[in-house]
This record gives C-alpha cells, sequence and structure tokens, in this order.
C-alpha cells in the first residue's frame, strides 16, 4: 500500500484516499487478532492434550502396578502350592532313592564277596598256569641240558678217536721212516761193498796191467837208456847245461804226473760217489714228495673235516642259541599274552559285577530275553534233520553232534549238551544288545529330561523376571500380565527338526544266526 498498489478486491476510486487507508488497516487488525487467538486455543489445546497423555501414562502405569501386585500374590500362591507338591514329591523321590541305595549296598557286599571268591580262585588259576608254565620251561631248559652233554659227549669221544687215530698213524709213519732208514742203511753198506770190490778188482787189474806195461816199459826204457846214455851222452857232451835243467823238469813232471794221476783218481772216485748220492737224493726226494703229498691230502682231509665238525658244532650251537632265545621271547609272549587276557578277565569280571549291581530284580530272574530268530532257526535245523535222516544221510546241522577234544574250548548248554562253535557267544550278544537297548532308552530319558529341565529353567527365570523390577525387565513384556484370558509367557522357539533318513537296525544275534543257516545249509 505505501508503494501505491492497489489491493486485491478493491474497486479503484478517482478520490478519498485516506478513507480507503483506515478501512484497509482495520481489516488487517482483525486478521491478526484472529491469528492470535487461533494461535492461543492451538496452545493450550496441545497443553491440555500432553498434559491428558501424562495422566494417562501415569494412571496406565498404576493401573498396571495394582494388577501387577495381584497377579503376583495369585501366582506366588499358585508357585507356592507347586512347591509343596514338589517338595512332597522330591522327598517320596528321596526314600525311594535312599531304599534303592540300601539293596545295591547290600548287592555291593554280596558282589564284593563273590569278588572275593572269584579273585581267590583266579588267583590260585593263575598260580597253577605259572607252576605249569615254569615245569614246562624246566623241562625244556633240561631236555637241551641232556642234547648239550651228549653233543658234547659225542664230539670229545669223536676228538679222542681222531686223536688216536692221528697218533697212530704217526706212529706208522715213524715207522716206516725208520724202517726205510735201515733198508737206506742196508742198500748203503751193499753198494759200498760192492764198490769197494769193483774198485779192488779194477785195482787188481790195473795193477797187473800196470805190471805188464812196466816190464814191457822196462825192456823198452832199457833199449831206449842205452839210446839215450849214447844219446845222451852225445847230448851232455854236447849240451851239458840243458841236460841238468831236463833233469830237474824231468823229476818235476815224474812228481806231477803222479800228483795228478792221484787227483784224477780221487776225482773220479768223487764223481762216482756223486753220482751215486745223486741218484739216492732224487729217489729219497720223489719218495718224500710222494709220501709228503699224501700226508698233505690226509691233513687237508682231516683239517675239512675239522671244519666240517667247527662248522655243524657252530651252527647247532647258533640253532640251539637262536631256538633258546625264540623259546625265551615265546615264553614271554605267552605270559605277557596271558597277563593281558587275565586283565580283560578281570576287568570283564569287574564290569559284569558293577553291571549286576545295576540290574532289576526281574533281569536278575530272567537275564536274557528269549529271541524269535532261535526259535526259528531250531524249527529249520530239525526240518532239516528230518529230511536227511528221510534221505538216509547223517545229520550234520545240529549243534549237538559237537565233536568235544581234549585242549579245546567247549561250552554246555543248561541241559548238559555241548553248544555248537557258533553259538558260543549267543548268551553275551543277547546281555550286549540288551545293555545297548537299554543306554539308547537311558539316552532318551536323559534328552527328555534335559529338555524338560530346561523348559523349567525358563519358566523359573519367567516367574523371577516377572517379581523383579529393573529396567532390563520393564522394557520387555511382563510374562505375569494377562490379557484375555492368555499369559503372556516367553515360550521357547520351536526348533525344527532335520530330516533324517530311516536308518534299519539288525539285531547282531540275527545276523550270526542266520549265518549259521547259511553255513548249514551249505554243508
Amino acid at each position: 500500500m505505501r508503494l501505491g498498489k492497489v489491493s486485491k478486491g478493491a474497486a479503484p476510486t478517482l478520490g478519498g484516499a485516506g478513507g480507503d487507508a483506515t478501512a484497509k488497516y482495520g481489516v488487517v487488525k482483525d486478521t491478526d487478532l484472529a491469528r492470535q487467538k487461533y494461535l492461543e486455543a492451538k496452545r493450550i489445546l496441545k497443553s491440555k492434550m500432553e498434559q491428558e497423555q501424562r495422566n494417562s501414562r501415569a494412571n496406565s502405569l498404576k493401573i498396571q502396578t495394582i494388577y501387577r501386585k495381584i497377579m503376583r500374590i495369585n501366582k506366588v500362591d499358585g508357585l507356592r502350592k507347586e512347591i509343596e507338591i514338589l517338595s512332597q514329591n522330591h522327598e517320596r523321590d528321596v526314600d525311594r532313592k535312599d531304599a534303592i541305595i540300601q539293596m545295591l549296598d547290600r548287592d555291593l557286599e554280596e558282589a564284593e564277596d563273590q569278588f572275593g571268591m572269584a579273585l581267590r580262585a583266579h588267583l590260585q588259576n593263575m598260580d597253577k598256569l605259572i607252576d605249569l608254565q615254569d615245569s614246562r620251561l624246566l623241562g625244556l631248559e633240561q631236555e637241551f641240558e641232556s642234547e648239550l652233554v651228549a653233543l658234547e659227549s659225542e664230539f670229545n669221544n669223536e676228538r679222542k678217536q681222531i686223536v688216536t687215530q692221528h697218533s697212530r698213524e704217526v706212529g706208522e709213519l715213524n715207522d716206516i721212516m725208520n724202517a726205510i732208514d735201515v733198508e737206506e742203511s742196508e742198500r748203503e753198506a751193499e753198494a759200498r761193498q760192492e764198490h769197494e770190490q769193483l774198485r779192488e778188482e779194477i785195482r787188481n787189474k790195473n795193477l797187473e796191467e800196470i805190471n805188464v806195461l812196466r816190464i814191457t816199459l822196462d825192456t823198452q826204457i832199457e833199449d831206449l837208456e842205452q839210446m839215450f846214455e849214447t844219446a845222451h851222452w852225445q847230448y851232455l857232451q854236447n849240451t851239458d847245461q840243458r841236460t841238468t835243467e831236463f833233469k830237474s823238469l824231468t823229476r818235476k813232471d815224474q812228481e806231477l804226473s803222479k800228483e795228478i794221476e792221484q787227483k784224477i783218481r780221487k776225482i773220479d772216485r768223487l764223481q762216482s760217489s756223486l753220482q751215486h748220492w745223486r741218484m739216492k737224493i732224487s729217489q729219497n726226494v720223489k719218495e718224500c714228495a710222494q709220501r709228503n703229498s699224501n700226508l698233505q691230502e690226509e691233513k687237508n682231509g682231516i683239517q675239512a673235516h675239522f671244519q666240517n665238525l667247527k662248522s655243524r658244532m657252530n651252527k647247532f650251537r647258533s640253532t640251539q642259541k637262536s631256538r633258546l632265545s625264540e623259546l625265551t621271547k615265546n615264553a614271554n609272549g605267552s605270559k605277557n599274552l596271558l597277563k593281558d587276557k587275565c586283565d580283560l578277565a578281570e576287568r570283564i569280571l569287574k564290569l559284569s559285577e558293577l553291571g549286576r549291581k545295576m540290574e532289576t530284580e526281574q533281569e536278575k530272574v530272567t537275564p536274557f530275553y528269549v529271541s524269535s530268530v532261535e526259535g526259528e532257526i531250531e524249527k529249520q535245523a530239525e526240518a532239516m534233520m528230518q529230511k536227511a535222516k528221510e534221505e538216509g544221510e547223517p545229520s550234520k546241522a545240529g549243534g549237538d553232534d559237537v565233536e568235544v577234544t581234549t585242549l579245546h574250548s567247549s561250552a554246555w548248554s543248561e541241559t548238559g549238551k555241548p553248544v555248537g562253535k557258533w553259538n558260543h557267544l549267543d548268551q553275551f550278544w543277547k546281555k550286549y544288545n540288551k545293555v545297548l537297548l537299554d543306554a539308547l532308552a537311558i539316552e532318551k530319558e536323559e534328552e527328555k529330561l534335559k529338555k524338560e529341565n530346561a523348559d523349567l529353567q525358563e519358566i523359573l527365570k519367567q516367574y523371577f523376571d516377572g517379581i523383579s523390577v529393573n529396567d532390563e525387565v520393564l522394557q520387555k513384556a511382563n510374562p505375569l500380565f494377562v490379557t484375555n484370558f492368555k499369559v503372556n509367557l516367553n515360550k521357547p522357539m520351536a526348533v525344527r527338526r532335520e530330516e533324517t533318513k530311516n536308518m534299519t537296525f539288525v539285531e547282531a544275534n540275527a545276523v550270526v544266526n542266520q549265518q549259521k543257516m547259511g553255513t548249514m545249509l551249505n554243508r
């Protein structure tokens, strides 16, 4: 308006600008008053609404507190009644458990007495087994000692025979050598005598020839002497000095010729004796070489026989040592095996005694259940036996025809008949399967009780949350608040079970009986 703009809805006039301004100012003032009234009313209404909300919240809290007190009183009364009922049930359970404990105490005393008797019998059997094993080892050791003494005596006898034979052969060889020496000395004497005879003959012959030659030579010498004397005379006359030298040389020549003749004779004699002794030596060398070779062969044979005996003795000793070590090892192994079996038997007895304590009166009276499979098998076996009798064949399927031999384990039924080989553990498998079924039932009962305990703990927690006041409890829904006759309990979430395959369980006794029937049918 101050800028001269025309207001909307106002008619333009040619004059009277002051009247239009007052009219416009009155309209604006009315709108401001109306607007202020509207804002004041809105503020008052808003404050009333907030006050109403605060009052309603406080009233709801008061109502909830009063109702919670009433519900707590009713819930406490109900829980007290339930606690009284639970305490009575608990007292009855405690009394029943006390009676069971007293009965188990009596069973424990009886079981301890039975265990003491079984332990004494077991210790007596163990002592008998140990004595039997010791006697067996003592017998084996005595047998080994006797065999060793026999071998030593045999070896000593054979050694004495070898030594006596060796001494006898050595004596024979010495006798042979002495006889050969005597024979050689006799041959040497004979050869020497023959040599002397030949020598005398040759000497006589040579002497005769020498005499004849001497006579002829004497005649010739005399003739020549005369000629020589004449010539000598002439020569002496001609060469006197040369003659004297010639005489001296002649005398020397005669001496040397005699000496040469003696040497030649000595050389001939030595050569003949040397040849003779060489022949003797070669003959003796041949004989001694043959004798030495024979002795060496015999020595080698004796040495080989001795080495063979020694190797056999060492081999026998090693085998006996290995046998002894194996025997001791087997004895120790058998002792350990017996000890393990005894420990296992003791453990089985202990577990059986502990299991006996946990048995009920019905289980003590009838410890084994009756299997329907046995009846079917007996019927089939009787049918097979009847068919075999009709055909004239001997029956081999019955468990009563089992041959009981010595040194073999066997089992006997209550009727006094032997139990078949594959039926020895029937009662054990029955008991074992029954224990497995009881264990599975106990596990199911344990799971059920655990679930029930968890539910009770959850309900107890909800109860304590309902009677307690704190921020955490107030933020959650009250479990004791009843709406439309329903309690607002925090039930546990349902857990979806995983789909499992349907597994078929077969009784072990049924499987064993089925295998037994298969073997009987194969026969």
